[in-house]
């Protein structure tokens, strides 16, 4: 390991050599957003790079070979392997790297768990997506992902200055080391309503779409494309967070929630809310109601699938998904929507939302960082692992990677592949068929601008749940097999499936639970 530190140590100083010429000369590879790219192949961008880059490709003598496995989200995409060779070439040939990928993908419905598993049989890989939606709170807990906080600044030294010039390495450590490579992007994720304004229109139902702003509206929203629409699938479930934005609360994970109104910070079990009794009351009332359908949680249908083909004629979103340019099967089809609770706070979206993290098992987590420095310094080496290659995967068409003719977000060959997420730049970043120019910069300043959206003052906060791991897994396993019947309606009554899940975990330890965790955050609060 000594050995292999010292010379990625001298490459790694080759390639910031190598990369400060690529940001001073005219090379294609600017830093700069909207620059000119060169779209050659992998072997020509090598032969026609700087004269600095030579010195760099020399330094692969130093290299040993080695084979960076990485593991993302979703499905793989049938160029998947190719570009990935292409990217292997580029990286070598340029910069010296001497690499080649292994590029899984695990389903997005088991990749929380078969992370989990992988993590615990002492799987060796380099990199995967993380986020707190998914397993990555419980991976830290376990020391699962390794301590970059020395090994960021050596080997990606300009990737480092942007994490601390954007402020969001706080959120991506745990006991004052860095865990987590963190999203700079920056978004709010506010609930909105959104619905298909075509088929409103269509049915003649005259909706002012600035009055559905509560949950009492959407019900009412409802009833009248259910009566328009009744052979179509109408609403999925009775979502969680609407609730949560109308009682100004916030979630910590873990199935607590705060109040942004609550200077003490005091945790919540979410179940133990009357957000959350009133979610299951609607939920009731809509399955009743034929709103939700009774086989939502068996149907095996895919439910982007069903909106996409207009089965599925309303959703629970936010200021991205209400924009977001869909696949639709009638090109006559959009979305109109409206923003719910407007003058409630929410807290804008962490660092933490979608990132990317090296396990312990990592035999090399020099040479990752090392090619995450060069994805955020290169445009074309940007485009290659975002896009693929030009005239197979996608098109150039000014600054947009538009789809190659035929395709699109439902049949593209490499665009659009789940876990790209953690990567983005968005000095790199560039318009597409799902996200138009001015996307990303709109996603900021709503954000940064509206009024009503706030940071978390629990952002970063991690719960350790080792002193309670055995009374957390129990409570957690209890609401999670409850949770999923209560949104839809399937509980029974909603009042008594609500007082059997809080008794239930209550029996399990929930009290001990809180208590650790109102630890946590008072210390947290205190050495913020």
């Amino acid at each position: 390991m000594k050995k292999k530190m010292r010379t990625a140590s001298l490459a790694m100083a080759l390639v910031i050599a190598c990369t400060s010429l690529i940001g001073c000369g005219n090379s294609g590879n600017s830093n700069t957003p909207g620059a000119d790219t060169n779209q050659s192949t992998a072997v020509d961008a090598g032969n026609s790079s700087a004269e600095g880059d030579g010195a760099t490709v020399d330094a692969a003598e130093e290299l040993e070979h080695v084979t960076l496995k990485f593991y993302f989200f979703d499905g793989k995409k049938s160029e998947t392997d190719h570009v990935w060779e292409e990217i292997a070439n580029y990286v070598n040939e340029k910069y010296g790297l001497n690499v080649s990928f292994d590029v899984q993908f695990i389903a997005g419905s088991d990749y929380k768990d078969k992370m989990l598993v992988k993590a615990a049989a002492g799987d060796k890989w380099d990199l995967c997506f993380e986020g707190d939606w998914l397993s990555y709170y419980q991976m830290i807990n376990k020391d699962a992902y390794m301590s970059l906080e020395d090994l960021l600044p050596e080997y990606a030294p300009n990737l480092y200055q942007t994490y601390l010039e954007s402020g969001v390495l706080e959120a991506a450590k745990k006991n004052g080391k860095v865990v987590a490579l963190p999203w700079t992007m920056r978004m709010n994720q506010r609930p909105y309503f959104q619905w298909r304004g075509d088929l409103a229109e269509a049915a003649g139902l005259n909706i002012d779409t600035a009055s559905i702003q509560t949950i009492e509206d959407v019900e009412g929203l409802l009833v009248l494309l259910k009566e328009a629409y009744p052979d179509l699938y109408t609403i999925e479930c009775s979502s969680l967070n609407a609730y949560l934005l109308q009682e100004n609360l916030v979630s910590i994970g873990n199935d607590f929630v705060v109040s942004l109104n609550d200077p003490d910070l005091k945790a919540i079990p979410v179940d133990q809310t009357d957000a959350y009794r009133l979610m299951a009351e609607y939920g009731e009332k809509w399955q009743k109601a034929g709103y939700i359908w009774k086989d939502v949680l068996t149907d095996k249908l895919d439910h982007n699938q069903l909106i996409d083909q207009g089965r599925l004629i309303t959703k629970w979103g936010d200021r991205e998904t209400t924009t977001i340019q869909r696949a639709w099967v009638d090109e006559n089809a959009y979305w109109e929507y409206n923003m719910l609770y407007p003058e409630n706070l929410w807290a804008n979206r962490t660092a933490l939302a979608n990132c990317m993290c090296i396990p312990q098992t990592s035999e090399n987590p020099e040479r990752t960082l090392m090619f995450l420095e060069l994805l955020h310094m290169d445009q074309d080496l940007y485009d290659m692992v975002h896009y693929g290659i030009p005239g197979l995967t996608y098109e150039l068409n000014g600054e947009a990677a538009d789809y190659p003719e035929g395709m699109n977000s439902s049949n593209s060959n490499y665009m659009d592949w789940g876990g790209r997420w953690g990567l983005w730049d968005s000095n790199f970043i560039r318009p597409t068929g799902q996200y138009s120019e001015g996307f990303w910069q709109d996603q900021a300043d709503f954000a940064d601008s509206y009024e009503y959206n706030v940071v978390s003052p629990l952002d970063g906060f991690n719960f350790d749940t080792e002193p309670v791991k055995t009374e957390m897994t129990q409570v957690k396993q209890l609401y999670d097999e409850a949770h999923k019947m209560i949104e839809v309606g399937l509980a029974g009554n909603s009042d008594a499936a609500v007082d059997k899940l809080i008794q239930d975990r209550k029996n399990a330890g929930i009290d001990k639970v809180l208590a650790e965790l109102q630890r946590q955050i008072d210390e947290f609060a205190a050495n913020k």
